[in-house]
C-alpha cells in the first residue's frame, strides 16, 4: 500500500480562512480602540485650545492694562512732583487762563464736515 503524502488543500484553506478572520477581528479591534480613544479625548483637545486663545487674549489685555497703570503712575508721579503740570492741569479743568494768555481749542465735533448727499445739486434758475 502506497500512502502518498498529499496536502489537505481543505484543511489549509479552513486554517487561511481562520487566519484571515483573525485578522480582521483584530484590527478592528484596533480601529474600534482608537475611535473609542478619539472621542473621550477630542472634548478635552478642544478645551486645550479654546484656554489657549482666551490666554492669548488675556496676555493682550494684561498688556493693556500695564500700559495705563505706567500711563497713571507717570500722571502721578507728575501731580505729586512737579507744580507747572498740577498748574496746567487745573486750568485746563476749570476753562480758565492766565494772564496774557491765548488759548486755542479745537472743537473736532463742531468742526465736522456736513455730510455729502447722493443727489446732485440742482441748476441755478435762470
Amino acid at each position: 500500500m502506497r500512502t502518498s503524502a498529499k496536502p489537505d488543500f481543505r484543511k489549509r484553506r479552513e486554517t487561511d480562512f481562520w487566519r484571515a478572520a483573525n485578522r480582521l477581528l483584530l484590527g478592528l479591534i484596533v480601529i474600534g480602540a482608537i475611535v473609542a480613544a478619539v472621542i473621550t479625548f477630542y472634548p478635552e483637545f478642544r478645551r486645550i485650545e479654546e484656554m489657549k486663545a482666551s490666554i492669548g487674549r488675556l496676555d493682550v489685555e494684561l498688556s493693556e492694562e500695564q500700559l495705563k497703570l505706567r500711563q497713571q503712575e507717570r500722571e502721578e508721579h507728575w501731580l505729586k512732583n512737579d507744580p507747572e503740570y498740577v498748574e496746567m492741569q487745573a486750568r485746563e479743568l476749570l476753562g480758565v487762563m492766565k494772564e496774557g494768555e491765548t488759548i486755542f481749542r479745537l472743537d473736532l465735533e463742531k468742526n465736522v464736515a456736513p455730510p455729502v448727499t447722493a443727489d446732485p445739486p440742482a441748476p441755478p434758475a435762470e
